[in-house]
């Protein structure tokens, strides 16, 4: 493959040049790569408002994580929308389906159940967002019986801290 970013046909590494703030210098506080899935070929992209743009899931170790985020409506009709998981036993998200009338937007909170907290989770899992126009129908199966008109793949990057552990003690000067 020619390019570089290019990782399993649709991860796509986001480089240090992503990272940059707005004067053009590195940007020194962000040490984690967080990755973009590229969608496959045939893949409408997504054509609602997604925010943010990556989904990081923070939490305390051994417990759940979770992450949200946020689907803005702007087209001028209703959509019905829909999450799912490529590992419905590790990822659950609420409310998992539903409608939203132009304009409108709907918080989703998705949570990494972390079945087994002395390993790291497996970073080959996504949480994707699909969405259809809805027109007039009254149920989701209905309104998503044609083809889906955008989706978008999050990338679930995991930031586990260790529950106890305190940062290190600033060092002391010397008097």
């Amino acid at each position: 493959m020619s390019d570089q970013k290019t990782v399993a046909d649709t991860l796509r590494l986001d480089t240090a040049d992503d990272n940059k703030n707005a004067n053009g210098a590195a940007n020194d506080e962000l040490k984690l790569v967080l990755r973009k899935i590229v969608n496959a070929k045939g893949e409408p992209p997504f054509g609602l408002k997604l925010i943010p743009e990556h989904m990081i899931f923070k939490y305390m170790l051994p417990g759940p994580g979770f992450a949200s985020f946020t689907i803005v409506n702007t087209k001028p009709d209703r959509q019905a929308y829909k999450v799912k998981s490529s590992d419905n036993n590790l990822y659950r998200s609420k409310p998992s389906v539903g409608f939203i009338k132009s304009g409108e937007k709907v918080h989703v909170r998705v949570t990494f159940l972390n079945p087994d907290p002395t390993k790291l989770p497996d970073f080959k899992k996504h949480v994707a967002v699909y969405h259809v126009s809805a027109g007039n129908a009254k149920t989701y199966d209905e309104a998503f019986s044609k083809k889906v008109d955008g989706v978008y793949h999050y990338f679930c990057t995991h930031v586990p801290e260790k529950m106890g552990e305190l940062p290190d003690e600033p060092e002391e000067e010397a008097k």
